[in-house]
């Protein structure tokens, strides 16, 4: 081989041996980039067009479902009011309506007390002398059916009732009564009595009597003796 022929086989050598190292330079510098890129990247990397796409699908979902579950419990909160407003309207008419009942009911017994203590006053020994009346029936416990007859028997039902009538003039009871006289007066329904007191100062008063059908006897005058 000759000199030329040597040197042209080293110089395609040497090129092949340069082409060969810059490849692998430039492989060495690729793979560089990429371990540093990865290294300060690889926490932050961005998600694809995808990722982002359904990420925003599922808020955009999340947010529609949070929005129905408040319109829901506004519903339910508005209803809840709702109802406790008519409960509470319904209570207080219930409540109007007892107060009025209860009130209606202490009217009618403030009346009846009135009246029976009325009566009550108007029958009851007081303690002193009402020559002037007016006096009311003392009330009876004979069964007539319109044919009372006067019963003078001393201690019987119809004589007591007459001493009861008394009493509403002269102002104590019959069993501090000295009866003079109890008798008939001018009709089978009227009576007259003449009593004083026991113990007392022997003033007598005269009392007429009437009786009045299933009310029993009443005084209609009286006097002193």
């Amino acid at each position: 081989m000759n000199v030329k022929s040597r040197y042209n086989a080293r110089h395609s050598k040497r090129k092949q041996n340069i082409i060969l190292n810059s490849l692998i330079g430039i492989v060495g510098v690729v793979i560089l980039v990429l371990v540093i890129n990865i290294f300060f990247n690889g926490g932050n990397t961005e998600p694809t067009a995808g990722e982002e796409t359904q990420s925003n699908a599922t808020e955009s979902t999340q947010s529609a479902s949070n929005n129905s579950n408040n319109t829901n419990t506004e519903d339910t909160v508005t209803s809840d009011e709702a109802d406790s407003s008519d409960s509470a309207k319904e209570e207080e008419n219930d409540k109007d309506s007892n107060e009025e009942e209860s009130s209606k009911e202490d009217e009618k017994d403030a009346e009846e007390n009135e009246s029976s203590s009325e009566e009550e006053s108007s029958n009851d020994p007081s303690g002193e002398v009402n020559l002037d009346g007016p006096w009311e029936p003392v009330g009876t416990e004979q069964t007539t059916d319109g044919n009372h007859v006067s019963n003078y028997d001393k201690g019987s039902v119809d004589w007591n009732e007459k001493l009861e009538a008394v009493e509403t003039v002269v102002g104590y009871p019959k069993e501090e009564m000295v009866v003079h006289w109890l008798g008939g007066n001018g009709g089978p329904q009227k009576s007259e009595a003449t009593v004083s007191q026991k113990g007392g100062d022997d003033t007598q008063y005269v009392v007429e009597l009437e009786w009045v059908e299933d009310k029993g006897w009443k005084a209609v005058s009286a006097r002193k003796k």
